[in-house]
């Protein structure tokens, strides 16, 4: 008979043989999803015997994890900043750097007046899961979003997980800003706020990656030519034309990329102040820019009435 104490102890045993990293959470995780419970009540249920069609489905999930399929793929879901968000392999699995790109901005946000209840328009770019919109969504209840994906398959998952905010959030298919020129309604508006999680991996570092990311996550959402800036460079080099005046500019980008985006924005001369936030692990991983000149209801604004920047570090 099989439990759910003997089956996690196989299981992660079974994980560690294989170099699957973290094996013991990730046979929790699995188990719990089959079981339908939370990971923390699987220890209250240790003698618990496992059904048989529970036992062949987590048998399955096995299978597909020591061939490295990512566990948020089998899963189905991964949570992101408190929202629960759909992943399949048409889309990035949704990183905590991309949440702490979604924290700095909601500090910034809050820092002015009226947040969140000031409406305010913004642009996501690269959108895939939907997640930063999802997240900046559930926060931000007066904000309206637009998102953009070249991928169509990657917008179908987006529109699932923004279901809930429909209302606020536009979702276009094509290639960073060119279907918002294509339209006399989105040619000349501005926004707010412009964000956004590119590729920003070398061409050269795609063999090197784990197999989890080299072998299931789409290469398209990942690499950006030979030195990893291309997409970067053209979002920062067409971005103060869709920005509001002292509009902010925030990206996640790769290690090591910190001095040349530096450089990008300094030669590009349409960004007022700039800065680079390191994630958790120390690494530079957040650029955040402030488009030129000040408006009233400006980002800026709203934070110099309180005494506060709008960048933070």
């Amino acid at each position: 008979m099989w439990t759910i104490l003997k089956l996690i102890e196989w299981t992660t045993e079974y994980f560690a043989k294989h170099s699957i990293p973290n094996p013991r959470l990730d046979a929790e995780l699995l188990l719990s999803h089959v079981l339908n419970i939370r990971r923390i009540d699987l220890y209250l249920s240790f003698d618990k015997a496992v059904k048989e069609n529970e036992l062949a489905l987590f048998k399955s999930f096995i299978q597909r994890r020591i061939k490295r399929e990512p566990l948020q793929y089998i899963i189905g879901t991964q949570d992101f900043f408190g929202v629960p968000i759909k992943v399949t392999p048409e889309v990035l699995i949704p990183r905590p750097e991309t949440e702490l790109l979604v924290e700095h901005i909601l500090n910034i946000i809050n820092q002015c007046t009226n947040a969140p209840t000031h409406q305010r328009t913004i642009l996501d770019l690269c959108t895939g899961s939907g997640c930063i919109i999802a997240a900046l969504a559930d926060k931000l209840p007066a904000a309206n979003f637009i998102g953009i994906d070249i991928s169509e398959k990657a917008l179908e998952i987006a529109r699932q997980n923004t279901e809930k905010w429909k209302d606020r959030i536009e979702l276009i298919c094509g290639n960073l800003f060119e279907p918002l020129l294509k339209h006399e309604n989105t040619k000349t508006r501005k926004y707010d706020l412009i964000i956004s999680n590119p590729p920003y991996i070398r061409e050269d570092e795609w063999a090197m990656l784990q197999p989890e990311v080299r072998d299931y996550e789409p290469k398209n959402a990942l690499i950006a030519g030979a030195d990893g800036l291309a997409i970067i460079r053209e979002i920062i080099d067409n971005a103060h034309r869709f920005l509001e005046p002292a509009g902010l500019l925030a990206m996640e980008i790769g290690d090591g990329q910190a001095d040349s985006v530096k450089k990008i924005i300094s030669d590009d001369g349409h960004y007022d102040e700039a800065n680079i936030i390191k994630d958790y692990g120390g690494v530079d991983r957040i650029l955040i820019a402030l488009s030129l000149r000040l408006s009233a209801g400006s980002l800026e604004e709203e934070a110099q009435a309180t005494k506060q920047s709008p960048v933070t570090s």
